[in-house]
């Protein structure tokens, strides 16, 4: 039998606490969820009820919560609205549909099954401890999938373990692919801030005011709330600390694998941008004209509004040019490299990291070109620094032109990324690096109905790959994945409890934890997590990373 549900905390808002079956005492935390009343939660929209995340009712989970109105019809391609208010309580027990997108590869690691897609798609995941009192550090979770796939919902990101080690876990979604980035001179004539394309980054503000304002409600400290995010969402994270309209919502950041330093964005209306020197109303222009809405009037937008999600979609296929982050004078007045440089960018603690073998499942397409044909190409590609490019990755070209061009791709995209991230704040903001070498299994990440895969390399010969580092943070190993041994277990424990200790303090270090040291540009100290311990190491990959950054400034991609 349950009991009705009933709300106590401090002041207006709080997280419940829990009554048992009979009798009416408070109880602890611990008895059963048969014992225990539904969790309920007192936002400023209104009341909503979640449920509890096993059955030691430690953790309350409130899923797939509105904190935007559907971006829907004349919404769609505008900023989030926030939701209206509603009485009695709404069911906060289901997760929200992913943001449209494309099917993902069957055979793929990163391969989501067939997930539920709708435009309505802006929700939120609320993992809270119970059994600890008001005002927990608050962790804001964005995924990966180069803004154009993903979910928050993923089990990968489950926030329950997080959430026992005392804080309050976020996932978000947010608008995808040319949903979520298309800019289009007739979407910027119609906004009162002569932009467009960041609708995926406004969504991600718009998460972060949600959470600033309702997080109370759920045991959570406003005031403590730290931003982290892998691969595309790590380019959300950098694109965050950047923009002016995140100022004072977050407080700390972590970044997995993605930066936004040194490849040329797209302007607006400038060329010279990512997509072969267009710019981003280029892009929209040619997606458009496949749609039938060409022109830059208001008929344009409405022909653009009108077209469904599946053909949006199949018209930026058709064009054949990507839509992502661009430089629109509003979310990002300037590119993200001359706001770090300026000093004009949100001053916070940070810890940036990446994998040793980012590209073997990644760039796992990537073609295996004969030895001469391979050596032109990177030449023409690096031109005066071509032979020393050459020469650093000499036995990765001797044992496979694929291997080699992986190793390359790995280290420009994202270990050069990241230490550029370090570099650009490392003088006046608290920086934690880290460098992951340790082979997880290989698997696919974000299907545990489906992990099995038949993986060329072996369960662990694709070394430290893309994206297998989030089972470790989330302290997930054995909720999803297969073949999980002692040190996989340990690193587990020890890579969430610093990002826990992070959240909390700003700073990673802990009792019973390896040092690690404080990042300086000097001797640019790291943690390394690899399959023989957890130590403390200096200027990761240097001698290949300094190639790097002469092609960059050279306005090399």
């Amino acid at each position: 039998m349950r009991m009705n549900q009933t709300m106590v905390g401090l002041g207006v808002l709080g997280i419940i606490t829990v009554v048992a079956a009979c009798g009416g005492q408070t109880a602890t935390s611990h008895e059963t969820a048969e014992m225990a009343v539904e969790p309920v939660a007192q936002t400023v929209a209104g009341a909503l009820e979640g449920a509890w995340a096993d059955e030691t009712a430690d953790v309350s989970v409130f899923r797939g919560i509105a904190f935007a109105k559907p971006p829907v019809g004349d919404l769609r391609w505008r900023p989030p609205t926030a939701v209206e208010s509603w009485d009695g309580t709404r069911m906060a027990t289901e997760f929200g549909p992913a943001c449209w997108q494309a099917r993902n590869e069957e055979d793929s690691p990163y391969s989501r099954g067939e997930l539920a897609r709708s435009e309505d798609c802006l929700t939120l995941n609320v993992w809270s401890p119970a059994s600890v009192g008001q005002e927990l550090p608050v962790m804001v979770w964005f995924h990966g999938g180069g803004h154009s796939s993903g979910v928050g919902s993923a089990t990968i990101f489950d926030g329950t373990a997080m959430a026992k080690k005392g804080v309050l876990m976020v996932t978000a979604n947010y608008r995808l692919g040319p949903l979520g980035f298309l800019a289009h001179p007739a979407l910027t004539a119609e906004s009162q801030h002569g932009s467009s394309g960041n609708y995926g980054i406004l969504d991600h503000v718009a998460t972060l005011q949600w959470v600033r304002d309702n997080i109370a409600a759920f045991g959570g400290d406003p005031g403590n709330v730290t931003i982290f995010g892998q691969s595309a969402g790590s380019w959300s994270v950098c694109a965050l600390q950047a923009s002016p309209l995140a100022r004072g919502l977050f407080h700390r950041a972590i970044g997995h694998s993605g930066g936004c330093f040194g490849a040329p964005r797209a302007h607006l209306a400038e060329t010279g941008g990512v997509a072969t020197g267009s710019s981003g109303h280029d892009a929209g222009l040619a997606i458009a004209s496949e749609l039938g809405a060409d022109g830059d009037g208001p008929d344009a937008a409405a022909g653009l509004r009108a077209a469904t999600p599946e053909a949006v979609m199949a018209a930026q296929t058709a064009a054949g040019l990507g839509t992502g982050i661009v430089v629109d004078g509003w979310v990002l007045p300037k590119l993200t490299d001359d706001l770090f440089a300026a000093g004009e960018h949100n001053d916070v603690p940070v810890m940036l990291g990446s994998m040793s073998d980012e590209g073997t499942t990644l760039f796992a397409g990537m073609a295996e070109p004969p030895h001469d044909e391979f050596v032109a190409a990177i030449r023409r590609q690096y031109g005066a620094q071509g032979d020393a490019v050459l020469a650093a990755y000499a036995d990765d070209v001797a044992a496979s032109t694929k291997t080699a061009g992986q190793a390359i791709a790995t280290d420009r995209t994202f270990t050069w990324q990241m230490r550029a991230w370090a570099r650009a704040i490392g003088d006046t903001n608290d920086v934690y690096f880290y460098h992951f070498s340790h082979a997880p299994p290989v698997f696919r990440l974000y299907r545990p109905e489906a992990p099995e895969l038949d993986y060329a390399a072996g369960r662990r010969g694709a070394g430290a790959y893309h994206s297998g580092d989030l089972a470790y943070a989330f302290a997930n190993v054995g909720l999803v994945g297969l073949d999980w041994n002692d040190r996989d277990r340990q690193l587990s424990d020890q890579m969430s409890q610093y990002w826990v200790n992070f959240a909390t303090t700003g700073n990673p270090n802990g009792e019973g934890l390896p040092e690690w040291p404080k990042y300086d540009r000097a001797s640019e100290p790291a943690i390394h997590f690899a399959t023989d311990g957890t130590t403390a190491i200096s200027k990761v990959r240097e001698a290949k990373l300094d190639l790097f950054d002469r092609s960059y400034q050279v306005g090399g991609n």
